[in-house]
């Protein structure tokens, strides 16, 4: 794939995630593709395509209205796309989540193999409440 085909598959695959849309989401993953997530946040690690196609439905079933992300930097280089963000997400609860974000995507042979996502953990602890350390991926 070319440098600007892994770019639209990365905005393509971030905003399935945030409509929650499971099966497109599935469908640009790898059968073996992994998704790791920062230390110190209820969801950190490194989790299995499997797992992580319930963890962001559950995360959006939290919201009162949709998740939107403002991309501010996309970069391509060999297999990797990198994307800082902005995401934004009412919550029931009424407060307002509006985290940053870095995504680091591994594409092979037309799908995401691999994520790395790195959050603004003590927002995330603000928003959704304090967690565990999570074990190191």
């Amino acid at each position: 794939m070319t440098l600007e085909a892994n770019k639209k598959l990365a905005l393509d695959f971030l905003g399935a995630v945030a409509a929650g849309n499971v099966a497109a989401v599935s469908a640009m993953m790898a059968d073996d593709a992994t998704w790791w997530v920062m230390p110190s946040t209820p969801l950190s690690g490194t989790h299995k395509k499997d797992v992580f196609l319930t963890m962001f439905p559950h995360v959006l079933e939290l919201g009162d209205g949709p998740l939107t992300y403002r991309f501010d930097e996309v970069t391509a280089e060999g297999n990797r796309v990198s994307l800082t963000a902005k995401g934004h997400l009412k919550m029931k609860s009424g407060k307002v989540y509006n985290g940053d974000y870095h995504f680091l995507l591994f594409i092979e042979d037309g799908k995401i193999a691999r994520g790395k996502e790195y959050v603004d953990t003590a927002h995330i602890a603000e928003i959704f409440g304090a967690s565990a350390e999570a074990e190191p991926a």
